[in-house]
């Protein structure tokens, strides 16, 4: 918003000058061509930027506030812990999605560098031994970003911060839960996806958000992601994720006139979940 204020008023005060010249100080068109070029070398630095600022804008943004200020879930099997003995020393485990997933073929859009398959993450060095005792089991790890300054040796930006086994053959108290979609972009489709919750993730900066992630079907590698609006639907998820429930997903895509905050034109709004028994 700063930039195109600032695009703005060099533009008119470059149509105000030229207004002068031309009309009111009845310049020769050679005089008020002078001018004007000197008026561009000093705006042209501050309009330069300024564009500049604009069209890379989707790509800072969508990188800055989520990479930094987010908190989540992630859902899988835990398959690998490790600790580099040789030069950073660092402790990554990493989990595969959902259940019997291989690779990662992500359908949908979200803001990059969200989830990856098998998806990693950072702990210290005092949980080795209760992540060890977990592994090949199906589990829950609760994330955040940024993580401690203990941590910065580790190539994965999501730390640890609470691990526990995903709750077997518990059916969820509340089947169903109608949410609501606050944005107006217009709807350009709407339908039923259905699978495992595998992500959830909330972005605490400035614009708050919620993003979900899902293993379509029962198993396999095919994944896609959404988008919430309604808090109350993101908490509905997270009970949903944590119980290992297959749901279906109802959702409506909305295609936006300009790309958003997060640099996406198109995206996939849930309105409502339901679990299947």
């Amino acid at each position: 918003m700063y930039q195109l204020i600032e695009l703005k008023n060099s533009l008119k005060a470059c149509l105000r000058v030229y207004w002068t010249c031309a009309m009111k100080n009845r310049l020769t068109p050679r005089e008020c061509v002078a001018i004007m070029t000197k008026l561009f070398k000093y705006f042209s630095i501050n309009v330069m930027f300024s564009l500049l600022m604009l069209i890379s804008a989707p790509k800072w943004a969508a990188a800055g506030p989520l990479l930094h200020t987010t908190e989540g879930y992630a859902s899988g099997q835990l398959s690998r812990i490790s600790r580099d003995n040789n030069v950073t020393r660092a402790y990554v485990g990493e989990i595969s999605l959902g259940h019997e997933s291989m690779t990662f073929i992500s359908l949908g859009n979200q803001p990059p560098n969200l989830v990856s398959n098998p998806w990693q993450f950072c702990f210290e060095k005092d949980r080795y031994e209760e992540l060890e005792n977990l592994i090949g089991n199906d589990v829950v790890l609760e994330f955040k970003t940024p993580k401690n300054n203990s941590l910065l040796s580790c190539a994965s930006v999501n730390e640890l911060v609470e691990v526990y086994p995903v709750i077997q053959d518990q059916p969820l108290e509340q089947k169903h839960f109608v949410g609501n979609i606050y944005t107006m972009d217009r709807e350009i489709s709407h339908g039923v996806e259905f699978g495992r919750i595998t992500n959830l993730i909330k972005n605490k900066g400035t614009n708050r958000s919620y993003f979900m992630t899902i293993q379509v079907g029962t198993g396999g590698s095919k994944f896609r992601h959404f988008v919430i609006d309604d808090h109350d639907l993101y908490d509905y998820a997270i009970t949903a994720l944590k119980n290992g429930a297959i749901v279906k997903v109802h959702y409506s895509d909305r295609l936006a006139f300009f790309t958003n905050f997060y640099g996406l034109g198109s995206r996939s709004v849930v309105s409502e979940i339901e679990a299947v028994d």
